[in-house]
C-alpha cells in the first residue's frame, strides 16, 4: 500500500482492482495509436536512452524550444469537463465511435472515482487510473502540436525550428488548456535556443551539448541516502546495506546514459561515508580507529554496489557496440567518404564496377592505409637521422 507523502489531501492509497482493470482497458485502447504517431509519448513508458537521443536528434533540426507546465495539474481538473472531453477525444484519437464497453465505465465506474476528490475537483493522485486519465486528459492538445515534443505528465518540452514558440503557444495551447479550465506555470513558462540555455526536463539537465544530472535530483538522492543511515535506525547492517542497494540501482541505471562519472564518484564517497559512520554508530570513543579498516573494498565485500561500476558497465558495452561497428565497415568496405577518398575518385574514376563502387572504395582504404604507414616510417627515419647527425656534431 502507497504511503502518503506529506498527508497531501489528493493522495489515495491502496488503489482497487476495479481501478486498475480500468486504467489497463484504457491504455489498451489508447496505446496503439498514440505509439504510431508519438512513440516516445510518456504514456507508452519510453526507455531513458531513447528519450535522449530523441532530444539530440530533434536539437539538430529544431534548436528552438518551448517548455512549460501547467499550474497544480491534478488538483485543477475538472470531473465534468474531463467526463466531457473523454468521448470527443475518443473518437479523435481512435477514429471511430466509443465502444459500449467504455461508455458503460463512463456511465458508471470513472465518475464514482472522480467523486472520491476531497474538494470536488481535481484526480486523486497514487492511483493507476489517475495516471491514465490525466495523460489522456491533454492528448487533444498532443494531437494539435505540429513540431516534435516530449511530454512527462503535464511538462512539455517542444522543438521548434525557429522563434515559432510565441505563435505556438498563443494560437494553440493556450486556447486548449482554457477548454479545460487549466493555467500554465507561468514560473517554469520557458523558450530559446536549446544548446544556449539550460533546461531541465525528466531530471535531466540538457545545456551547450552536454547531458547531465539535474542538482535537485543530485540532492534528492543525498536525502534518501541520509534518511536510510540515521543514527537513530537500529536496523542490521546488512539490511541497510540492502536497502543502500535498492536506491544505487535505481538512481544508477536512469542516469547512467547522462555525461554523470564524476557526480557518481562524489555520491559514492558520500554513500560509504554515511555507511562507515552508520556501522559504527554503538562503537566508543577507542574503537573509533576500526573506521579505517572499513575501506571501499571491504564494504564491497560486504555487498554495496556502486554507482561507478554501474556506468563504467555500460560505457564499455556502448564501446564494444562501437568497436564491433567498425569491425563491420572494415570488413565490408561501407564507411564515410573523406576528403582524401573524394579526391583520389577524381584521379582515378570508378570505371566497371557496381553503381556504389564499394569495392573500389574498399581498395583506396587499403592504399591510403599503407600510405599513412608509410609516411608514419618516413618521419621516424627522418628523426633518427637528425638525432645521428646530432650526436656527431658533439
Amino acid at each position: 500500500m502507497a504511503q502518503n507523502p506529506n498527508n497531501l489531501p489528493y493522495f489515495k492509497c491502496g488503489p482497487t482492482a476495479e481501478e486498475k482493470a480500468l486504467a489497463n482497458f484504457l491504455l489498451r485502447k489508447f496505446r496503439p495509436k498514440i505509439r504510431r504517431k508519438f512513440p516516445q509519448h510518456y504514456l507508452i513508458q519510453p526507455i531513458p536512452y531513447k528519450t535522449l537521443r530523441f532530444i539530440k536528434e530533434s536539437a539538430k533540426k529544431y534548436p528552438y524550444f518551448l517548455r512549460f507546465d501547467i499550474k497544480l495539474y491534478y488538483p485543477s481538473i475538472l470531473p465534468q469537463d474531463l467526463l466531457e472531453k473523454l468521448p470527443n477525444i475518443y473518437q479523435k484519437i481512435l477514429e471511430k465511435p466509443p465502444s459500449r464497453r467504455f461508455k458503460n465505465y463512463l456511465k458508471n465506474e470513472i465518475p464514482k472515482f472522480l467523486a472520491n476528490s476531497p474538494y470536488g475537483k481535481g484526480v486523486p493522485i497514487g492511483s493507476r487510473l489517475s495516471f491514465v486519465l490525466a495523460g489522456i486528459c491533454l492528448l487533444d492538445l498532443d494531437w494539435e502540436i505540429p513540431y516534435p515534443f516530449l511530454r512527462q505528465n503535464d511538462d512539455y518540452l517542444i522543438f521548434c525550428k525557429s522563434r515559432e514558440a510565441e505563435k505556438l503557444l498563443r494560437d494553440i495551447i493556450l486556447p486548449k488548456l482554457k477548454e479545460l479550465n487549466l493555467e500554465i506555470n507561468v514560473k517554469k513558462l520557458k523558450s530559446g535556443k536549446l544548446w544556449q540555455e539550460k533546461v531541465n526536463f525528466i531530471g535531466f539537465e540538457f545545456y551547450s551539448g552536454y547531458i547531465r544530472i539535474a542538482e535537485d535530483k543530485i540532492e534528492e538522492f543525498k536525502q534518501r541516502i541520509k534518511k536510510l543511515t540515521y543514527l537513530t535506525r537500529k536496523k542490521p547492517v546488512n539490511a541497510a546495506i540492502k536497502q543502500l542497494n535498492n536506491q544505487i540501482l535505481g538512481f544508477g541505471h536512469y542516469y547512467k546514459f547522462a555525461q554523470a562519472k564524476q557526480v557518481f564518484e562524489e555520491l559514492d564517497g558520500f554513500i560509504r561515508s554515511r555507511l562507515r559512520r552508520y556501522i559504527n554508530r554503538n562503537k566508543d570513543s577507542r574503537a573509533k580507529q576500526t573506521n579505517l579498516v572499513l575501506t571501499n573494498t571491504v564494504l564491497k565485500t560486504m555487498g554495496l554496489k556502486s554507482l561507478v561500476d554501474i556506468y563504467c558497465k555500460y560505457a564499455s558495452k556502448k564501446r564494444h557496440k562501437f568497436k564491433k561497428k567498425a569491425e563491420i565497415r572494415q570488413k565490408t568496405g561501407r564507411f564515410k567518404k573523406s576528403r582524401r577518398m573524394a579526391r583520389l575518385e577524381e584521379i582515378y574514376p570508378v570505371r566497371g564496377l557496381s553503381s556504389n563502387g564499394v569495392e573500389f572504395k574498399y581498395q583506396l582504404k587499403l592504399i591510403l592505409n599503407q600510405l599513412k604507414q608509410l609516411t608514419n616510417l618516413a618521419k621516424k627515419l627522418e628523426r633518427r637521422i637528425a638525432n645521428l647527425e646530432q650526436n656527431l656534431a658533439k
